[in-house]
């Protein structure tokens, strides 16, 4: 099962940050390419909310929040249903740490998976999942700076 992980230190105090993050409907102001995102079961902020994210060519995915820890600036969330991409058993989270020195926050998005890609097709298949965190973290950290 691979496991992704990209890490970002936003300029932001950790409240602020988690403020962002804890609404699982709102997440389209900082996802790649903002996709549309509609809630179909809870409220974006309970478990068990679930969500569709459709994307500007018609293709989607539907998650469900599993995880909210506002204690500990934890969320996690499985992707459930058919994807449009050669994996399975997809799991995401995101992890918020307070940088006390200078009141800013380290955010760690991970991504596990499984996939039936051979090893070369599949290491280059986890770049892409890379580049699609990182990017999602530099738009996290463009609504602070």
């Amino acid at each position: 099962m691979p496991k992704v992980t990209a890490s970002r230190v936003i300029k932001a105090p950790v409240s602020k940050v988690w403020g962002a993050i804890r609404d699982f409907e709102s997440h389209s102001r900082w996802i790649e390419h903002h996709p549309e995102i509609t809630v179909t079961g809870g409220t974006g902020l309970t478990i068990g909310t679930q969500r569709r994210v459709t994307y500007g060519d018609g293709s989607f995915f539907d998650e469900i929040l599993t995880t909210q820890d506002d204690r500990g600036f934890f969320q996690e969330y499985d992707v459930i249903g058919e994807l449009p991409l050669p994996v399975y058993n997809v799991r995401g989270a995101m992890k918020l740490h307070p940088v006390t020195a200078d009141d800013t926050t380290l955010v760690v998005r991970t991504l596990t998976y499984d996939t039936p890609l051979e090893p070369a097709e599949a290491k280059d298949f986890e770049k892409t999942r890379y580049h699609l965190l990182a990017t999602s973290l530099d738009l996290l950290a463009d609504l602070f700076e």
